[in-house]
């Protein structure tokens, strides 16, 4: 069945475009780079597209499980050192995320070992992605007031939701149970 490959195909697509979201942001840096905000919006939606099919046809896989949330943090990763040494953002705004993320694939891969699994996602994870990511998207495309303010929102969620998965492993080795993994 032809459907089975494409979620994983869509993550290769997203890491594999890291290399090229900084070559185009490089050509523009720090002014509006369109060509990168787009290839940016674009792995966003192959992100949202691939899990939606991985669900709905019941063709998740052991790769997609593993090589997904990494794909995701890594973007992350990769675009905010890249708006830091492009001097679009500085570091003090950028390193609390890249720590929290680094943390998230550090734990992740901890626990993925040690269960096979990988834990729930938070509706306040995903939420506090889609936002923090249309922060970085105004900054790249150079407008701003709105970044700061989205950014900001976003990025306060976003650590408030790495809180709470920190806090929800916690009780969870506490209490002597692994975590459920994602249904």
């Amino acid at each position: 069945m032809f459907v089975r490959w494409i979620p994983n195909t869509l993550t290769v697509f997203r890491l594999t475009s890291l290399p090229f979201f900084v070559w185009l942001y490089s050509l523009d840096a720090p002014r509006a780079a369109w060509p990168a905000a787009i290839l940016l919006f674009v792995a966003g939606l192959s992100d949202i597209a691939d899990g939606y099919i991985a669900r709905r046809w019941h063709v998740e896989s052991d790769f997609g499980r593993l090589v997904d949330p990494f794909t995701d943090r890594l973007v992350f990763i990769t675009v905010l050192v890249t708006l830091n040494v492009f001097g679009t953002l500085p570091w003090w705004v950028t390193l609390p995320i890249i720590l929290r993320d680094a943390l998230l694939l550090g734990a992740g891969a901890i626990l993925f070992r040690r269960r096979g699994e990988r834990p729930r996602i938070l509706k306040a994870g995903k939420l506090s992605n889609f936002v923090l990511a249309w922060g970085i998207e105004f900054f790249i495309i150079d407008i701003r007031l709105v970044g700061w303010i989205v950014y900001g929102v976003g990025a306060a969620m976003y650590l408030w939701a790495g809180a709470m998965y920190a806090r929800r492993e916690y009780g969870e080795w506490r209490r002597g149970r692994p975590p459920l993994a994602e249904a």
